[in-house]
């Protein structure tokens, strides 16, 4: 990213909240920055788009470059414009969500272990409760991460709890959509809304919501999950 801005006109940015779930918790993507301003701090992925460039243009070379997540679910979330978020100048930034299921996001990982790092999130994620944490035990609040993404992750995090009883953007969370048992479907909710769950209850409406109207069927798999009896496999359907 560029140390200086040019004074007097307003600069565009992209950043992405990449989003996964790992061992049952919401975990997301960030990368530490190499540069002034907030050199070794991180944040999430970003990049200024050019003059000739669309956000989503900006936002899909980005992913191009960070993670060769093409058919990643992505949607826009929020275009955050504080006038002091960033101490070079004027910067806009225009934030994406992407989902990614883990089993997509582990080989990136491992081929950029330095710059990129899964942080779990901790919830209640409410204002000011925000903590991030690493598998090696690195904690963040919000205040910790560059520019205001902070305030990026809690809009992200609010945005799926508010959609996820009611679309179907739980399922991108899913390695197989063609494959998926309804504990792994209720491990995605868990996962998200930051809590436990009834599992007859939730499996209750899950099947009213979706199985009763066609949005997922029954295949002829089935999937040892612990003791007990294999778990029957679902295919949701698009």
């Amino acid at each position: 990213m560029h140390e200086k801005l040019e004074a007097g006109r307003n600069h565009i940015a992209v950043d992405v909240m990449a989003c996964t779930v790992r061992a049952g918790e919401l975990t997301l993507l960030l990368s530490r920055r190499s540069a002034p301003p907030f050199e070794g701090c991180w944040a999430l992925p970003g990049r200024f788009i050019g003059l000739d460039e669309s956000a989503e243009t900006g936002v899909r070379k980005l992913l191009n470059e960070m993670l060769p997540a093409a058919d990643a679910y992505m949607e826009q979330l929020y275009t955050f414009t504080a006038l002091n978020r960033d101490p070079r100048g004027r910067v806009i930034s225009v934030a994406y969500l992407l989902i990614l299921p883990w089993e997509q996001l582990e080989p990136i990982l491992a081929r950029d272990s330095v710059r990129l790092k899964c942080f779990g999130v901790r919830q209640g994620a409410e204002a000011k409760g925000l903590q991030l944490i690493s598998p090696d035990g690195t904690l963040l609040t919000g205040g910790d991460l560059a520019f205001d993404h902070g305030e990026i992750i809690r809009t992200g995090v609010a945005r799926l709890q508010g959609k996820i009883d009611y679309t179907d953007v739980g399922f991108h969370f899913l390695g197989d959509m063609s494959a998926f048992s309804l504990g792994e479907m209720q491990t995605v909710f868990e996962a998200v809304m930051g809590k436990p769950m009834d599992a007859s209850n939730f499996r209750r409406w899950i099947r009213n919501r979706y199985e009763e109207t066609g949005r997922i069927v029954q295949t002829s798999q089935a999937k040892q999950q612990g003791r007990g009896r294999p778990a029957v496999l679902y295919r949701f359907v698009e």
